[in-house]
Parts: C-alpha cells; sequence; structure tokens
C-alpha cells in the first residue's frame, strides 16, 4: 500500500514538471512563429509596394492634363472705366 502512495505523489509532480516544460517549450515556438510570420508579411509587404511603386511609374503623367480646361472663348474689349473692385480682405 505504502507504494502506491508514493507513486501518485511522485506521478503528480512528474506530470506537473512535464506540463510546466511542455508550456515553456508552447511559448518559445509560439514566439518563433509570430516572428517568422512577422517577417514573412514584411517580405510581402515590401514586395508590394515595390511592384505598385514601378506600376505607378510607369504610368504616363497625367498630372498635367488634369490642370488643363479645354473650351472656346473670345476676347472681348472694354473701353476702360475708372471703376474699380474694392480691395479684398
Amino acid at each position: 500500500m505504502n507504494t502506491t502512495q508514493n507513486s501518485g505523489w511522485i506521478t503528480r509532480i512528474l506530470v506537473t514538471l512535464i506540463t510546466v516544460a511542455l508550456v515553456i517549450l508552447g511559448f518559445f515556438f509560439l514566439t518563433v512563429a509570430l516572428i517568422a510570420g512577422a517577417m514573412v508579411a514584411t517580405v510581402v509587404g515590401a514586395r508590394l509596394w515595390w511592384t505598385l511603386r514601378t506600376l505607378k511609374r510607369a504610368q504616363p503623367a497625367t498630372t498635367d492634363d488634369a490642370n488643363v480646361v479645354e473650351g472656346d472663348y473670345r476676347i472681348i474689349e472694354h473701353e476702360s472705366s475708372d471703376a474699380r473692385l474694392p480691395p479684398q480682405q
């Protein structure tokens, strides 16, 4: 009877030690997995940024055309008058 009681106590200690070791091992595994995931996300993000950057450079520049207003006009000459607009503030 005495051996069963001692073996139960030893078993509890061993199970506790194995559980603590597995938790610590799992923590380190999770840390390494998160670091690897962050590195992969950084590489994919940098590649996407680089590709978009080169695509933007390859497009023809349309910024000059955005400031152009096309239309017909005619010049109307008026007699000069002494009336002036009030100064703007």
